[in-house]
């Protein structure tokens, strides 16, 4: 576990708490000393509901002592049931999904979220997802899309048409009229052409394996190649701003029987994604509280840089780690530090706001450098106590 004392000076001591409820059990002394300061409990159950948590992160501060006041308990159970009721449901949806595909004969990868619930928790519902990501061949995904609309999938054609989705690789997004308010993605590729990690689905089911208890053909990635497709997941597609919470825990799920870690090595090694691996198992050090990943293995991953700016760089992306707190007043400068943590220019193929066609939709006209200005001196307040954040220690995580 690294000393963290220096990390987290922008981040509000509820997301700190939050994200200590997914570390290992070593963490529950500081977890204890978090709930005698003074929390905000409504901020705190917004904050573990956007990460997806609520349910397992108030069971273990209710078992490490959390009293809030007896209404926001009350809310925190309501709210934790409707999240277990909904996780029953979506397993049935995703079953159900299993069925049709081994009715119509199309081999599936299941990918995130849906992978690591049947394989590597020890029940569906330990495993948060607000979707489902299944990945199929080219040639099954169109049927399969339209097989999922006919048993109650919904697609929002206003919203998300198809003409954006022409080389994107994923088909349109569906949604649950079941009330589950999952979303369900039928993948042709890991990601988008240009991705550090774009696996065609031929090229995933040989590096996976078949999914013991489920009829049909149905695969999962191995360990070595699930870890990298989730590091480069929340460190590259999220821009390592969403999903911390369920990262750490899977990465601990994935490594818990044992985990050959020259093949993980390998494996982000042939798809240029040892940066992303690095940050994420990084962050989810500074902020769940450890990982098993051993330091050798770290060692080799680690970029070269002075060490001044991989503290600028640490304590900048650990402050952004949830989307809904932007403490850096400057997109530019967000995308910067960003850029020189994931060095995309080393993929060969772009950023992530290059690469998504729905990136630009709505796009406004360039500001001028007047109106940038402008903008920049209404925000100095923003710069100030960002940068005394990102530059001093000693703040406590």
């Amino acid at each position: 576990m690294t000393d963290d004392s220096s990390q987290g000076a922008l981040l509000p001591d509820e997301a700190k708490l939050v994200f200590l409820t997914a570390g290992p059990d070593a963490v529950d002394a500081r977890i204890r000393a978090r709930l005698q300061r003074p929390l905000d409990w409504e901020q705190l159950l917004i904050l573990a509901e956007w990460e997806r948590s609520l349910p397992w992160s108030w069971r273990r501060l209710r078992a490490l002592g959390a009293a809030p006041s007896p209404e926001i308990a009350v809310a925190l159970d309501r709210v934790s049931t409707v999240s277990e009721f909904r996780g029953l449901m979506l397993r049935e949806r995703l079953l159900e999904m299993l069925r049709l595909c081994k009715e119509h004969g199309v081999p599936v990868v299941m990918l995130k979220g849906a992978g690591l619930a049947m394989t590597s928790y020890a029940s569906f519902g330990d495993r948060p997802m607000g979707d489902l990501d299944l990945l199929v061949a080219p040639d099954d995904a169109e049927r399969l899309w339209q097989l999922a609309i006919e048993h109650g999938w919904a697609w929002d054609a206003q919203a998300f048409p198809k003409d954006h989705y022409l080389s994107h690789h994923h088909l349109p997004p569906l949604f649950d009229q079941r009330r589950t308010g999952a979303k369900l993605e039928i993948h042709t590729a890991l990601n988008m052409s240009g991705h550090p990690f774009a696996l065609s689905f031929h090229e995933a089911r040989k590096a996976g394996r078949r999914a013991s208890g489920l009829d049909g053909e149905v695969y999962v990635l191995d360990a070595p190649h699930m870890i990298v497709h989730l590091a480069v997941h929340f460190a590259w597609a999220h821009l390592a701003s969403f999903g911390l919470w369920r990262l750490a825990r899977d990465l601990r799920a994935l490594t818990r029987g044992g985990v050959d870690w020259d093949a993980v090595a390998t494996v982000a090694g042939r798809y240029q994604a040892q940066s992303a691996v690095f940050w994420s198992y990084r962050l989810v050090d500074l902020l769940a509280g450890g990982h098993d990943a051993p330091e050798a293995f770290l060692r080799g991953l680690r970029r070269p840089r002075t060490a001044l700016l991989e503290g600028l760089i640490e304590r900048h992306l650990s402050a952004h780690v949830v989307s809904r707190i932007v403490p850096c007043p400057s997109e530019r400068w967000r995308r910067l530090l960003w850029s020189l943590a994931l060095e995309p220019a080393k993929v060969g193929e772009g950023r992530p706001w290059d690469e998504d066609p729905l990136v630009h939709a709505g796009a406004q006209e360039p500001l001028s450098q007047l109106a940038r200005f402008r903008g920049q001196l209404a925000h100095l307040g923003e710069w100030g106590r960002y940068l005394s954040g990102v530059t001093r220690a000693g703040s406590g995580v």
